[in-house]
C-alpha cells in the first residue's frame, strides 16, 4: 500500500505546462548560444581572409624579390624564400580547397523546438 496520493487533473496539467515552458526555455537559449557561436564562427572567418589577403601578397613579393635578386643574398636566404614562398602558395590552396570545398564548417542555424507528439510529449 502507498501513502502517496494521486494528484489532480488541474496538477498534471500545471506540471506539464512547467514542464514544456522549461524545455521552450532550454531550446532558446541552445538556439541564442548557436546564434552567438555562429556570429562569432563568421567574424572569424572574415578576419582571417582579410588578414590573408593582405599578407599573402606581402610574403610573396619580399619573397620573389630576393629569389629575383638572389646575387645580393646568401644562398640560405635564397633558400628560406623558396621554401616561404613553396610553403605559402601550398598553404593558401590547401586553406582555399578546405574552406571551399572539404570541411562543412559551423552547422546552419535551424529550429531547436521538436515538432510535438500526438501524445503531447516528447
Amino acid at each position: 500500500m502507498s501513502d502517496q496520493v494521486e494528484p489532480s487533473a488541474d496538477v498534471r496539467d500545471s506540471i506539464a505546462l512547467e514542464r514544456e515552458a522549461e524545455r521552450l526555455r532550454q531550446e532558446r537559449e541552445t538556439f541564442n548560444q548557436q546564434k552567438l557561436q555562429d556570429s562569432r564562427w563568421f567574424l572569424l572567418r572574415l578576419v582571417m581572409g582579410s588578414v590573408a589577403v593582405v599578407l599573402f601578397p606581402a610574403i610573396m613579393f619580399v619573397c620573389t624579390w630576393i629569389i629575383f635578386h638572389y646575387q645580393s643574398f646568401s644562398p640560405a636566404t635564397v633558400t628560406v624564400a623558396t621554401t616561404g614562398l613553396l610553403g605559402d602558395s601550398l598553404g593558401l590552396v590547401i586553406a582555399v580547397w578546405r574552406l571551399v570545398l572539404g570541411a562543412r564548417g559551423p552547422e546552419r542555424l535551424a529550429p531547436v523546438t521538436l515538432p510535438p507528439t500526438r501524445s503531447g510529449k516528447q
